[in-house]
C-alpha cells in the first residue's frame, strides 16, 4: 500500500505546448516576425514569439483571455473575460487567472512594466510548467488558451497557445 502511494506521489505530469498560432489583423500596427515552437529537449517544447510594434508608443491595450477545451472540437471552457491590460500590469494580483498567465509569460518575456510600450514584444523559450497552474488545476485533456489584444477598441492581435495536459 505504501509503495502505491509513493508511486502516485512521484508521478510527474507530461504537460506541454503542442501548437501555436499568431495573427495580426492590422499589419500596419504590428507584425509577428517569430511565432514558433522549439523542441529544446525530450518532451520539452518552448514558445518563441517576436511582435514587431510598428505604431509606438502604445498606451491603450485591452485584452480578452479565454480557455477552450477540446472534445470533438474546441469548446469554450471555464474562462472568457476581458480587461484593461495596462491596469492589469499596474496591479497584477488583482485577478486570479490573468495573474497566472501573466506571471508565466513574464518569466521569459519583456512584458514586465506598465504602459506605454515603445518597443517590440519578445517571448523567448517559454516552457509550460505545471507550477503555472498550481491554483488552477486543469483535468487532463487538450486545451487552447486564446489571447486577443485591442487598442482603441479594435482587435489587432491574436495568439493561440495549444496545451496537452497529461497526468
Amino acid at each position: 500500500m505504501l509503495l502505491v502511494l509513493a508511486l502516485v506521489k512521484c508521478k510527474k505530469s507530461r504537460s506541454r505546448f503542442t501548437n501555436l498560432k499568431c495573427n495580426s489583423s492590422d499589419p500596419e500596427f504590428a507584425r509577428f516576425d517569430k511565432c514558433k515552437l522549439n523542441v529544446i529537449g525530450r518532451g520539452i517544447v518552448a514558445v518563441d514569439i517576436l511582435i514587431v510594434m510598428l505604431k509606438v508608443p502604445i498606451d491603450n491595450v485591452f485584452i480578452n483571455w479565454s480557455i477552450w477545451r477540446r472534445y470533438n472540437s474546441f469548446q469554450p471552457f471555464l474562462y472568457n473575460a476581458s480587461c484593461d491590460f495596462c491596469q492589469l500590469l499596474a496591479r497584477p494580483h488583482r485577478i486570479a487567472f490573468e495573474s497566472l498567465v501573466l506571471a508565466a509569460i513574464q518569466t521569459r518575456s519583456n512584458v514586465n512594466h506598465t504602459c506605454p510600450y515603445n518597443h517590440n514584444v519578445i517571448v523567448d523559450n517559454l516552457v509550460f510548467n505545471d507550477a503555472f497552474l498550481k491554483t488552477l488545476p486543469l483535468p487532463q485533456g487538450e486545451y487552447k488558451i486564446q489571447l486577443r489584444f485591442a487598442t482603441n477598441k479594435v482587435w489587432k492581435l491574436t495568439v493561440e497557445v495549444f496545451i496537452l495536459r497529461e497526468e
